[in-house]
């Protein structure tokens, strides 16, 4: 006789993985049990389905799926959301009573993973958390001056409904409305995840991902994604996190990393299964079968199963659920659906469930003008923040002793240099790990191995140099006019972590080396930590206040933080949403240089 395991609640995206991996690997028949109506109803994964409309946070939830469970001959109950985790675990003795097993940590445990002021203090050992403060009360909202911003306004649940801010003020204004939360600087970065199945500590099987698309631009859960992730450091990071907690059960540490300083930092726990588990199982990780097999036989039995699995790189696409970008950014939808296309065994469009395709496409579509709502809303923060930069960019205006800050590659020129053979040969010759990117080898060979630096930065030179044969006019990617006219009105720096030489080249090649004062580059002694190179440009400038165009997004950050006026230049609309939700202008640098050029026109009639 076939055994038998829950899967509740099914009204989730996560549930469908779920049960496909149990099925998969185990010979069970799955029984999903849903709170609310789902298209999951409709899957034909679910050998059966029930329907409870009542809250998952009262009693009746864990009592009507014990009773399931009973019903039904089922051994195990595997929770879906965190609400389900918590109530079923709370609830255990009930189940156990009614012979069945909750595949899931102890409520104790559930509840400190999930808080997130207790969790940071008690891994603040072994995990760096962004720099934040708990705000009991909004009579304690003077604590945010020991902040940086941008800032980030966080509930204390496990939606935490974060909120982006430019400045205190606003900060401020959502915490009158929230009180108690936690606000936090802001990390750019980086969307990376680190998930576990864990038995007292100690690892049964490991998966690490890295957000490609979001659920909106400036963070949420995946819409597309990839892995593993083969960053030793974070496989280091959240071993050393199940460790201190000793940690049974699954769990899902969620990171931003920064590439220019290498380190992971810890955003939060999740005491139950990723909203990415699609990407895991289809990849071969399978984490919900291992998580039966651990409750029903063991952990040793669950390492021993892992051990055997045939897994693989990969990306996953969630374009049925992806399809709120419609109305936000047609383009990131479009991007998903030809990832799709190109592989459909990848995303939530599961060829052989028709009526829950059918069914999720009908709700997606029912909800397009909620979608349109919390677009407007998205764009409102946006503009609300903006005026923050604003203010900042009068000062600039205002003052005699001005610089503008441009990064080289991909903000004033796209440079013709083939990065991906360039980085094999780095690779080959052992100075970028294969994990890594250059700009990373390059920040840890400067303060690990200055010789290899050098080494390193003489290779790349190189290369540079050779791709300039390919330099044409096309690759400047601002108007030759527009330069010549900003250098009457401020001096200008280029801040790059191309050598000067190759700087001074290229800037000489398409005839605007006689309106820069100054190009400071990886080989000025300095380093190549972008913050420094600003930094450095405004000493030889001697200017006050200083506008920087780059196209890194986690550069321009830390250039706000530093005092600067900072504009991030792409021509990416996703990347362009995710910078103005944050409160800074982002676009082509054409447009960005014109609109600093008539701000420049309006501040020499005053």
């Amino acid at each position: 006789m076939k055994g038998c395991v829950i899967v509740a609640s099914i009204a989730s995206r996560k549930s469908v993985a779920i049960a496909k991996s149990i099925k998969s690997l185990l010979d069970y028949n799955v029984v999903g049990v849903a709170h609310t109506k789902h298209p999951h109803l409709f899957s034909v994964v679910f050998d059966k389905k029930y329907l409870f409309e009542v809250p998952r946070d009262s009693e009746k939830w864990p009592k009507l799926v014990a009773c399931v469970a009973h019903r039904e001959g089922c051994e195990v109950v595997v929770p879906v959301d965190f609400i389900d985790f918590a109530m079923l675990s709370k609830y255990a003795k009930l189940l156990n009573e009614l012979g069945a097993t909750i595949a899931a940590p102890r409520y104790e445990d559930i509840a400190l993973a999930s808080d997130r002021v207790k969790i940071s203090d008690a891994l603040r050992h072994v995990a760096e958390f962004p720099k934040q403060r708990f705000i009991r009360s909004s009579a304690g909202a003077e604590a945010i001056y020991s902040l940086s911003p941008p800032l980030v306004v966080k509930g204390l649940g496990d939606a935490s409904n974060p909120s982006f801010h430019l400045g205190y003020e606003t900060t401020i204004n959502e915490i009158h409305k929230r009180a108690p939360c936690i606000v936090q600087e802001y990390v750019e970065g980086i969307a990376r995840g680190y998930y576990a199945l864990s038995y007292n500590g100690n690892p049964i099987i490991e998966f690490t991902h890295q957000r490609i698309v979001e659920y909106l631009p400036i963070g949420g859960a995946s819409l597309v994604a990839k892995g593993p992730v083969e960053d030793p450091e974070l496989y280091a990071l959240g071993r050393r996190i199940l460790r201190e907690l000793r940690w049974s059960g699954v769990i899902m540490v969620e990171t931003r990393y920064s590439d220019e300083y290498g380190k992971h930092y810890v955003l939060e726990l999740n005491p139950k299964f990723w909203g990415s588990v699609d990407l895991s199982v289809t990849l071969g990780y399978h984490f919900p079968a291992l998580l039966v097999v651990a409750y029903v036989h063991g952990a040793e039995k669950a390492r021993e199963l892992a051990e055997r699995l045939a897994v693989r790189r990969g990306e996953f696409t969630w374009v049925l659920d992806g399809l709120r970008y419609v109305v936000k950014i047609p383009s990131a939808w479009f991007f998903m659906v030809k990832k799709a296309f190109s592989n459909p065994l990848h995303s939530d469009a599961h060829v052989l469930d028709v009526s829950k395709n059918l069914v999720q496409l009908i709700k997606a579509f029912n909800r397009i003008d909620r979608e349109s709502q919390l677009w407007a809303l998205y764009l409102e923060s946006a503009k609300s923040e903006l005026r923050y930069w604003v203010k900042r960019f009068k000062q600039f205006l205002s003052t005699g002793s001005k610089a503008v800050i441009f990064d080289l590659d991909a903000t004033l020129v796209r440079l013709p240099v083939a990065w991906h053979q360039v980085r094999s040969r780095l690779e080959s010759l052992g100075l970028v790990l294969r994990w890594e990117s250059i700009n990373r080898a390059l920040a840890r060979l400067w303060v690990s191995d200055v010789n290899s630096y050098h080494k390193l930065s003489t290779v790349l030179e190189e290369e540079e140099l050779r791709a300039l044969e390919k330099l044409s006019e096309s690759s400047l990617l601002v108007p030759r006019s527009f330069i010549e006219r900003l250098a009457k009105h401020s001096r200008i720096c280029i801040a790059t972590k191309q050598s000067v030489k190759v700087a001074e080249e290229v800037l000489k090649r398409l005839g605007v080396r006689g309106y820069v004062s100054a190009v400071i580059g990886r080989d000025s002694g300095i380093g190549p930590i972008k913050i420094g190179l600003y930094r450095k440009c405004v000493e030889l400038m001697g200017a006050s206040e200083a506008l920087v165009l780059d196209d890194n997004a986690e550069y321009i950050v830390e250039a706000y933080r530093e005092g600067f006026t900072p504009m991030l230049a792409s021509d990416n609309v996703y990347r362009i949403a995710r910078s103005l939700r944050l409160g800074i202008p982002a676009g082509p640098t054409k447009m960005l240089v014109k609109a600093v050029l008539h701000g420049l026109g309006l501040g020499s009639l005053r």
